[in-house]
């Protein structure tokens, strides 16, 4: 009973692979229409970013080794210098002195601030629709921080390890990787409705379909209608048989 069952599993894939051979050229045509849908939204649609990134060092002149030779208080340290560096007063200074039109959660949006573990560099990335900004608001945050840090934390101000530059290319979006996915979605599409169809369409068409459904030989195939036309002759025509004893 088993090995009749996989027996069947096995035609009844090979089937679905050969409706998916047979609708090839609906398979091709839904991946270029997900290229070409996916194109319109990455070129046209979505605003091209660019990326700037400054780097910060924690340690100052007035800092000791003997204080921060504990690494975990050093990342506790470099908890505050990010906290301190996204505060309100340091981002609306930011587009103050740039004269920016966006709010305090706008430019919040735009900016984020990473510590790389097992260090103590703080990098501050600008993510903006102008290259130039961008670079401007990330070296403009390490101004107006580091001088926020050094007044609340009494310190002397953290020294800048990199400034910023102007990128070269958009770091978003990645239209070639869009693409891919637009085809990819348009072909899962295509072969996903392919396969309800077929999964759904219970239509005997077949001699074989009479014995594999019904469980009836076939005596007869009775043509209902004439034509010329073979793939119409074999799909109309009536089907006369006996159940199997």
């Amino acid at each position: 009973m088993n090995n009749r069952q996989n027996d069947e599993m096995e035609i009844d894939l090979a089937e679905l692979f050969f409706v998916l051979l047979h609708r090839l050229p609906v398979l091709l045509a839904a991946t270029v229409a997900g290229v070409v849908v996916a194109g319109i939204i990455s070129f046209c649609l979505l605003t091209p970013m660019y990326t700037s990134t400054a780097k910060i060092y924690i340690l100052t002149n007035q800092s000791t080794m003997v204080s921060l030779s504990d690494l975990q208080v050093g990342s506790s340290l470099a908890g505050d210098y990010e906290e301190l560096i996204k505060s309100r007063p340091v981002v609306e200074g930011v587009a103050k002195n740039l004269e920016l039109t966006e709010n305090y959660e706008q430019l919040l949006d735009c900016i984020d601030t990473i510590n790389t573990d097992n260090t103590r560099i703080i990098q501050i990335t600008a993510t903006y629709p102008d290259p130039v900004i961008a670079k401007n608001i990330a070296n403009e945050f390490v101004k107006v921080s580091t001088k926020q840090i050094s007044e609340i934390m009494h310190i002397d101000e953290p020294t800048v390890a990199e400034e910023a530059i102007a990128a070269d290319h958009q770091s978003s979006p990645n239209n070639m990787k869009n693409l891919a996915i637009g085809g990819i979605l348009g072909l899962l599409l295509a072969a996903a409705v392919i396969i309800m169809r077929y999964i759904l369409d219970d239509t005997i068409r077949t001699q074989d379909d009479v014995e594999r459904y019904l469980s009836m030989n076939t005596l007869a195939m009775i043509p209902l209608e004439g034509g010329t036309d073979n793939h119409e002759k074999k799909s109309k025509r009536k089907f006369c048989g006996i159940r199997k004893g």
